[in-house]
């Protein structure tokens, strides 16, 4: 009897040698400064959280976004799953350049058009879409670390002809970025997307120069 009362005077010492280290994490902490003793100083995180509900999940995002919004949500949650996009453009532009071996400059008036279909769609790392082509591609991107959302159009025939290096149609890539709420000038209607007034980070955007500009997505809603 008497090594069990000494055995359990050691069982405890050890316990109570161990909570000096050990930090609880309850759903709701009492010691709120973590110093092993319930005090006033406690009521200091009691009091911030007074008059709140307890253990319900957060709220859901009742966020009611444009047209355009929406359909780009759909995409980053699943629930639309994009099977294609059709593009087609014009391009015209007049510029100078220079050709090896001569000193005087050639002004020349360019028109550059194509139409394609790019149904390659994949997963952008970024978390959205995106659809890649030989000669072009289209991106949507979305950061969860800060909200943004973004758009990038790269038109790669440009670099790939030597237009952007004789000074024809401007920057071949470009995007926008933005946060909740998206700007206005972000557009899907019957007609396509419409990004032509959107802010980019080029002064020159590519299509800036486009004669015309279609760029009209085909999806559905996942089963």
């Amino acid at each position: 009897m008497k090594h069990l009362m000494t055995l359990l005077a050691l069982v405890v010492a050890v316990t109570a040698g161990a909570q000096g280290t050990t930090i609880h994490e309850y759903p709701w902490n009492p010691d709120w400064n973590n110093d092993n003793f319930v005090g006033s100083s406690d009521l200091t995180g009691f009091l911030s959280a007074f008059g709140s509900e307890f253990g319900n999940p957060p709220e859901p995002c009742d966020y009611d976004g444009s047209s355009f919004e929406e359909w780009l949500f759909g995409i980053n949650d699943g629930t639309i799953i994009l099977d294609s996009i059709f593009v087609e453009f014009e391009l015209e532009d007049v510029s100078s350049y220079f050709v090896s071996g001569c000193p005087d400059p050639i002004t020349d008036t360019l028109v550059f058009a194509d139409a394609f279909m790019l149904d390659e769609i994949t997963l952008h790392d970024n978390g959205g879409w995106d659809a890649s082509g030989s000669t072009f591609s289209i991106e949507h991107y979305f950061i969860t670390a800060n909200g943004t959302y973004g758009m990038r159009l790269n038109n790669w025939a440009i670099l790939q002809n030597g237009f952007e290096e004789d000074g024809f149609f401007g920057e071949f890539s470009v995007h926008t970025s933005s946060n909740l709420p998206l700007p206005s000038t972000w557009i899907l209607d019957e007609e396509g997307i419409d990004l032509s007034e959107a802010l980019w980070n080029s002064s020159t955007p590519w299509f800036s120069y486009a004669n015309y500009l279609h760029i009209l997505p085909y999806w559905h809603y996942a089963e």
